[in-house]
């Protein structure tokens, strides 16, 4: 419970930073990032709710594995993306518009039998049917392998890029590189049937992604202020 309520505070704390960041100077990196940690942010507040609850209800269950299971970190990859190239951001956005709304419909549609978690507040997603088209269980796997690719790929590239001109930025850069790791191990062994690290993986997660967007931002006011 303590790993989960941390989770969420961190998200939180973090989604908002980002909004103000976003709204002091509008860009497509700050809000597709900024909209990826709210959708991170829900997703385990959802999942803090469910543990309190003692079970998920149908509702609850479908949204959080629309913002959580499926869309965790897919706006983070896009705007992890959009830093470098903000067209290629762009144009990848429009192309995953209509399978994000695809994917909205089927998590919304598809049946739904709680009775198959391993337990009542279980963040996994086998209370769909089994992978197919037509489930939304498929389609977890592009969304999360796209997100996942591009935000460790910019953090390594941007690591190593800054790693003799500004190493306080390349030490933030690692630190979202190894978030993301976290973040997708977490999600892997989730995926295969292994429950009960998903708490500390995501804290663990989150933590890293804090900390390394603060490092971050600091080395470039450091940098400003040179």
């Amino acid at each position: 419970m303590g790993f989960a309520l941390f989770s969420s505070l961190i998200s939180w704390a973090l989604a908002f930073y980002l909004l103000g960041r976003y709204l002091r100077k509008p860009s497509l990196h700050g809000g597709l990032y900024a909209l990826g940690l709210f959708l991170f942010a829900l997703g385990v507040s959802l999942e803090l709710l469910a543990r309190l609850q003692g079970g998920w209800s149908p509702l609850a269950y479908r949204l959080w594995y629309l913002v959580g299971a499926m869309h965790g970190v897919t706006f983070l990859g896009l705007g992890s993306l959009a830093l470098l190239n903000s067209k290629g951001a762009r144009t990848l956005l429009m192309v995953l518009s209509p399978l994000v709304l695809w994917g909205a419909y089927l998590v919304f549609a598809a049946p739904l039998d709680l009775s198959r978690l391993p337990y009542p507040s279980a963040p996994t997603g086998q209370a769909f049917p089994p992978p197919a088209l037509t489930s939304p269980r498929l389609w977890t796997i592009p969304f999360n392998l796209i997100g996942t690719v591009l935000m460790l790929g910019v953090a390594v590239y941007t690591t190593l890029f800054f790693w003799r001109k500004n190493p306080l930025k390349a030490q933030g850069t690692l630190l979202i590189a190894l978030a993301a790791l976290v973040l997708a191990s977490t999600s892997a062994l989730n995926r295969f049937g292994v429950v009960g690290l998903e708490e500390l993986g995501r804290a663990v997660g989150v933590g890293l992604l804090a900390l390394g967007v603060a490092l971050a931002d600091r080395s470039t006011y450091a940098a400003r202020g040179a």
